[in-house]
């Protein structure tokens, strides 16, 4: 796995995906980056081009196990790396500071790429806030570069995220144990394991 993205200023689409704590499954928080610096408006039309219909999101939670097929296979050969950060046991009523552990060990992998903005999908206004302060955190620990710029977009708007959404699904379905879709992507994803506090 090459240690940058080939090409000036990678650019960062990041997604979710949570799998809460029951009998015999521990909680898991990912959080995964779909980095290119390839022409994104070709990656969108490949997007748009899963999707069900057009005006239908890609999403992998809803998505059939065919569909989930032809989407990692997809996904897997795109000019894309994915970074994904895995933070677990998570215990249920701790999904934020998961989230935040998971956003800022994310964030510092995507800086030593040289990438030069981050996307994440748009939760509630409080929510967008609540990561925003987590990035100037971050900056003033020197974590984080005072280059890389950090905004937020809608998947409904955005077929960029729907990239991260299937490969944060794909390693939520890992946890789960079925490894049928991260067999297909592990040649373009470099995972982080992130102990939470």
């Amino acid at each position: 796995m090459p240690s940058s993205v080939a090409g000036p200023s990678p650019l960062a689409w990041v997604d979710e995906s949570i799998v809460t704590a029951r009998p015999g499954i521990e909680g898991t928080y990912t959080m995964a980056a779909v980095v290119t610096a390839a022409q994104c408006d070709d990656l969108r039309r490949i997007a748009r081009d899963l999707a069900v219909r057009p005006g239908v999101r890609l999403h992998w939670v809803t998505e059939s196990v065919k569909r989930r097929d032809r989407i990692a296979a997809v996904i897997a050969n795109l000019d894309v790396q994915a970074i994904v950060a895995v933070g677990a046991p998570m215990a249920n009523t701790k999904q934020e500071r998961a989230r935040s552990c998971c956003l800022e060990r994310l964030l510092y992998e995507l800086d030593q790429l040289t990438v030069r903005e981050v996307w994440l999908e748009s939760r509630r206004e409080i929510q967008d806030g609540r990561d925003l302060a987590l990035v100037d955190s971050a900056r003033d620990k020197g974590l984080v570069s005072r280059h890389l710029k950090v905004g937020f977009a809608k998947p409904a708007d955005e077929p960029m995220l729907w990239l991260p959404d299937g490969v944060a699904g794909a390693v939520t379905a890992e946890v789960l144990g079925d490894r049928r879709w991260i067999d297909v992507l592990v040649g373009i994803i470099t995972r982080h394991r992130v102990a939470l506090r």
